[in-house]
């Protein structure tokens, strides 16, 4: 019996060690945000309003961090939709300043990978863990910002615990030039950091210097939009290897939510515009022909709840240039689902897809090359044939080109006006006649919005 029970027992406990995930979550906190004053002081651009992210895996206790990989099947990625920002001096792939040179310029904030270490012979913990004693003194006088949105000011608790940090091993990245340099000590060079044959290894393993088992796995700086997917390995306290990725788990390998972080959609649109199209599926300059002659003009891009059209859930603002494109950047939570795409210019009909759209991470729609492309084939072939653009003519933005419209572009044509106008349909910088001749076909031929139902 009692050799029954025992059985029970190392049975039970076998199940429970495998449903046990070592990894508990990634976290990301908001370490700081960068003022004006930062900003002047920085070595290497920072834009204001930058923000610094900590990276953490947070631990089972008796777990050690052994790595972050990127392999064939699940790639490793760090991005932002503008740049990564690198102190130039002493800025590196590994946060390899000392606490005394922590005090000087801005290099407290550099982009970085780590297996534990904040800098040399000081451990990375959680502001809200620090007991604030020893901080960091910055010599120039920055680094006081106390923006509410990054939590505990440095000044007050600056995450760093004395402490013996392993050494981080870069494994399967081979010089003279890799991935990793988006992460040296040039300031903005890139916005994209990604592996499918390297790791970021702690040979002999790392713990968190807390209770809570936290490993400070990288540091990053953007003043844009940062997302990742991270795949990471530990070993259990048996000395087992546990394998936890961000997506497409193959057998052994175990999914956590948090390996995923805020990645956002791109949407890359095609479109044309009736009035400003000049021919060979280019339009003319109207934002700002001087300064940006490669620039055609701004629309809002919106999407749409499929089962309720008129409901816009998300909208966003953007730049189309002379050949019609443009890229949209929406956030991580439409990933996934399906919207209709509604345009919207200050002078064109609101335009729909013909279909809903599912999001990805690079979301690819272009209404040009075929009238279907909007809903209720809403749109008009190119006098040259080579493309389909959107209706000119709806000045009042109503949904309909008709006699309202009229209204609005007659008296700027009377007064001769001039510049960035609504009633400047074919963008040259002036409203006249020519502009009524773009306006009165379609509007006696009835020319609305098509919106579904």
């Amino acid at each position: 019996m009692k050799n029954i029970i025992l059985i029970l027992c190392l049975t039970l406990i076998a199940k429970y060690t495998l449903a046990v995930n070592g990894l508990e979550q990634i976290i990301v906190e908001k370490y700081y945000v960068s003022n004006a004053a930062d900003a002047a002081q920085s070595i290497g651009t920072l834009p204001v309003g930058s923000v610094t992210y900590r990276i953490y895996a947070d631990m089972l206790p008796g777990y050690q961090f052994k790595a972050l990989y990127g392999v064939p099947l699940h790639e490793l990625k760090i991005n932002t939709t503008t740049t990564f920002f690198n102190n130039e001096d002493r800025g590196a792939t590994t946060p390899t300043y000392t606490k005394t040179q922590a005090a000087n310029n801005s290099v407290m904030l550099d982009s970085w990978f780590s297996v534990g270490a904040a800098c040399v012979g000081n451990l990375g913990i959680l502001k809200s863990e620090d007991n604030g004693v020893s901080n960091v003194v910055n010599t120039d006088g920055i680094l006081q910002n106390n923006d509410v949105a990054a939590g505990i000011p440095l000044t007050v608790q600056d995450g760093l615990l004395a402490g013996s940090p392993k050494s981080v091993s870069f494994v399967g990245f081979d010089p003279p030039i890799t991935s990793l340099d988006v992460f040296d000590a040039t300031s903005l060079i890139g916005n994209s950091f990604s592996t499918k044959n390297g790791s970021i290894a702690s040979l002999t393993g790392s713990v968190g210097p807390t209770a809570n088992n936290r490993v400070l796995i990288a540091q990053i700086t953007t003043n844009g939009v940062l997302s990742f997917e991270l795949n990471v390995q530990l070993r259990s306290p048996l000395g087992t290897i546990e394998q936890f990725v961000a997506k497409n788990p193959q057998p052994g390998e175990i999914v956590i939510p948090s390996l995923t972080f805020n990645l956002p959609v791109t949407l890359n649109l095609t479109a044309l515009i009736e009035g400003f199209y000049v021919g060979l599926r280019k339009m003319t300059p109207t934002v700002d022909p001087v300064v940006n002659p490669q620039l055609c003009d701004t629309v809002i891009a919106q999407l749409c709840d499929p089962t309720g059209a008129h409901n816009v859930i998300y909208s966003v603002k953007g730049t189309l240039n002379l050949s019609g494109e443009g890229q949209f950047v929406l956030p991580a939570v439409v990933n996934g689902q399906s919207f209709y795409i509604s345009i919207i210019h200050r002078n064109a009909v609101n335009t729909w897809s013909s279909v809903a759209v599912v999001m990805t991470e690079e979301t690819y729609y272009d209404f040009t090359t075929s009238s279907s492309q909007a809903f209720g084939n809403n749109m008009i072939q190119t006098p040259d044939q080579a493309g389909w653009a959107f209706y000119s003519g709806d000045l009042d933005q109503d949904g309909s080109i008709d006699g309202s419209d009229f209204l609005a572009l007659d008296p700027s044509i009377q007064n001769a006006d001039g510049g960035y106008m609504i009633g400047d349909l074919n963008g040259d910088g002036a409203v006249d006649g020519s502009d009524f001749l773009i306006y009165d076909p379609n509007s006696q031929n009835g020319v609305g919005a098509s919106i579904p139902l």
